[in-house]
C-alpha cells in the first residue's frame, strides 16, 4: 500500500540565527520559528493528516502541535527521528576550515575551527556522538519502522534539516546544502522504499541542470 509522508523541518530557534550546533540539545523555538510553524500550517491546510510522528525534541515537537491546531490528529514521538548527535560539539558555533582531517581541534573555546574534512567524514564521531554513517542507519530505519507498522496512509514527520538531508541522500541521487526553517518534502512509501515524486522548490534550487 502507498504511504504519503510529509517531512517538514522545525521552525526557527535562537540557535540557528547564532550558527550554533544544536544536535540533541533541546533548544525551543523562538517568536519567529512561532511564526514559521504557523505558516507552515497553512501551507499544509488541504492535508488531511492520519497521524503525526515527532522527534522527541520540543522545537520538532512545537512545531507538528503548531501543524495539528484544533484537529483531533494523534502526535507520535519517536526518538530516531532525533537530530544527528554531535556529542562534545553540541553548543558550538563551528568555522569549517580548509585544515587536513587529522589537525587537532580545540573544544575548550566555544568557536571551532573545524576542519571540513573531517567533520565530512561519514565515519567521523565526535566524542559521546555519532557518525554520518550511524546517523543515516538510524534515520532510515526509523522510517522504515514507521512506514511497516503504521496503518495511515498520510503520515507527517515532524523533524530536523539533517534527518530530511539523511533521507534525501540515502533514497535519492540528489544533492542536499540544507533546507529553510519550516519548509517540508514529501516522500512516498511503495511497500519497500522512499520515493520523491516531485522535488520542492527548497531542493530544486540546489539541483538546477546547467549547460
Amino acid at each position: 500500500m502507498k504511504k504519503d509522508f510529509y517531512i517538514f523541518r522545525h521552525g526557527q530557534t535562537d540557535y540557528n540565527v547564532e550558527k550554533r550546533v544544536q544536535s540533541f540539545l533541546d533548544i525551543p523555538l523562538n517568536n519567529v520559528g512561532i511564526e514559521q510553524a504557523q505558516a507552515l500550517a497553512k501551507n499544509l491546510t488541504s492535508v488531511k493528516f492520519d497521524c503525526i510522528y515527532s522527534s522527541t525534541l520540543s522545537r520538532a515537537l512545537e512545531t507538528a502541535k503548531i501543524v495539528v491546531g484544533k484537529q483531533p490528529i494523534k502526535i507520535i514521538n519517536d526518538p530516531g527521528l532525533r537530530e544527528r548527535n554531535l556529542g562534545v560539539l553540541c553548543g558550538k558555533i563551528m568555522n569549517l576550515t580548509d585544515a587536513p582531517a587529522d589537525t587537532p581541534v580545540d573544544l575548550t573555546k566555544e568557536k571551532v575551527d573545524m576542519p571540513a574534512a573531517l567533520l565530512f567524514n561519514d565515519d567521523y564521531a565526535p566524542e559521546n556522538g555519532e557518525s554520518d554513517n550511524e546517523f543515516i542507519k538510524r534515520v532510515c530505519d526509523t522510517m522504515i519502522k514507521i512506514a511497516k507498522n503504521t496503518d495511515a496512509k498520510t503520515v507527517g514527520i515532524a523533524t530536523h534539516g539533517g534527518v530530511i538531508g539523511a533521507l534525501v541522500r540515502h533514497f535519492t541521487d540528489l544533492n542536499f546544502s540544507g533546507m529553510p526553517n519550516a519548509e517540508y518534502i514529501k516522500m512516498q512509501w511503495d511497500g519497500k522504499s522512499f520515493k520523491l515524486p516531485e522535488i520542492p522548490h527548497w531542493l530544486l534550487k540546489t539541483n538546477q541542470v546547467t549547460v
